[in-house]
């Protein structure tokens, strides 16, 4: 398929070996799949290492472990993980840039075909969090029943009724736009939506009517405040919101829902972390069991971070840290203006923020098992340094997932378009019985 580059005046001439080839044993099919190939090979993007350097040990160890006996990539769980921490810390802290204030929110998709064991490894990394979701209403259902019965003895006494308690969760999978704001306001305003299969969260947009519930989303992601005024229900102000967002998708799946719900379009898409590893195959079976004692220093962590107290003073960034950042926000500034593509600048421009969400949670964990680190309360350089190599592997990763229709693009008309350019088709008669069209198909691409 290749030739050498010819010169300007031999560039209206038609190469001599296509035409030498156009005979009956002219393999047609073969150069027409190699025309596509061809140019799917020339859409694919670098796939840049996951970064390991800067992990915690104890999610290093726990993504390892998880890694290794699901057969997965090690990056599944080590970024379920983190988003986990984030799950578990909801509000309780946050960093400010000195022009930006962020909580440790993550919105994450993972992206692979099916049968390819996606599911556990999320699976794993949110356990220890269902556990606690599941004390916390057991303890709710006993307060009900409690409530309950204050009630009855308060209408006796014709006394007020008590204060009926509230479920305190931080997990949600099913949910309509209203419910997942009464959610929001009995928590302060945090919740984390952990589903497996996401595609059933964006088959639900625009079910349960004209809600504005992407709009509302994209608000939520940059914690913007918001107020919900119902007929005949009290107001719900929520003040910060804080969403996480986990789960995963098929490649195939979410080109579709990206394209009919103009996702890209409105920002939404952009807002998304994507974990999108190339040429995922499923691992043979593996004999290998969880190591408990990694298991439970894993659940540990998260449980830790789920009952720590709320941090009333902002995390500040160090010298160090401030100066890799403002280098990044600047190398960002300079992928937005040299990129055409709508959704990948978009993408990109969201990155300043992202970069200080993961620096905040990976700087949090290196808190819990360093004292030093804890009283500073500082990003240390270190922190923003992995996170910046993290989003570097995050911005390789959209850039796939802009590339997700390009099978779709490269249709057959305009691989006959090229090689007649490239070749000029002389016997277009037997090149259309070749790939089982007619020749006037043939004809009409030949002369667009």
């Amino acid at each position: 398929m290749s030739k050498e580059k010819e010169s300007p005046s031999d560039s209206a001439k038609p190469p001599v070996e296509y035409e030498i080839m156009q005979d009956k044993n002219t393999d047609f099919i073969s150069l027409l799949k190699a025309e596509i190939k061809d140019k799917s090979v020339s859409n694919e993007v670098k796939k840049t290492p996951f970064p390991t350097f800067g992990l915690p040990k104890i999610i290093l160890d726990f993504s390892n472990e998880i890694s290794e006996i699901y057969g997965v990539p090690f990056e599944f769980p080590a970024l379920a993980a983190l988003c986990a921490v984030s799950a578990s810390l909801r509000k309780k802290f946050c960093v400010d840039s000195g022009k930006f204030k962020n909580f440790p929110q993550l919105w994450l998709q993972f992206v692979s075909p099916p049968g390819v064991g996606k599911t556990e490894p999320a699976a794993a990394a949110f356990r220890p969090l269902l556990k606690l979701e599941k004390l916390s209403y057991d303890q709710y259902q006993t307060e009900f029943d409690q409530w309950q019965a204050e009630c009855i003895d308060a209408k006796k006494l014709k006394e007020n009724d008590p204060r009926k308690p509230t479920y305190k969760q931080c997990l949600v999978d099913d949910f309509t736009p209203e419910s997942l704001y009464q959610t929001m306001f009995r928590n302060d305003g945090a919740i984390t939506l952990y589903r497996d299969e996401l595609s059933g969260w964006f088959a639900d947009f625009g079910r349960y009517g004209k809600s504005g519930e992407i709009s509302r989303y994209l608000s939520i992601f940059n914690n913007a405040q918001f107020c919900i005024n119902r007929k005949s229900e009290e107001p719900l102000q929520i003040t910060e919101p804080f969403m996480s967002i986990c789960g995963t998708i098929q490649p195939e799946v979410l080109n579709e829902i990206l394209s009919n719900n103009n996702l890209k379009e409105n920002g939404f898409a952009s807002r998304f972390l994507y974990v999108y590893p190339g040429n995922i195959k499923k691992q043979k079976y593996s004999e290998k069991i969880p190591d408990i004692s990694i298991i439970d220093r894993y659940e540990e962590l998260i449980k830790h971070c789920y009952y720590l107290p709320k941090f009333e003073q902002p995390l500040t960034l160090s010298p160090e840290a401030k100066s890799l950042f403002i280098d990044y926000a600047d190398l960002i500034t300079d992928m937005v203006n040299n990129c055409a593509d709508n959704f990948l600048r978009a993408t990109y421009s969201k990155m300043e923020i992202q970069v200080l969400r993961i620096s905040l949670i990976i700087q949090i964990v290196r808190g819990i098992y360093n004292n030093m680190e804890w009283q500073k309360s500082q990003i240390s350089k270190e922190a923003m340094h992995y996170s910046i190599e993290l989003c570097k592997f995050f911005t390789d990763n959209v850039q796939r997932i802009s590339n997700t229709d390009s099978t779709v693009k490269i249709n057959i008309a305009d691989a006959i378009k090229t090689i007649h350019k490239t070749y000029v088709i002389k016997n277009k008669q037997m090149f259309a019985d070749a790939i089982g069209v007619k020749r006037q198909f043939i004809s009409k691409l030949c002369n667009e």
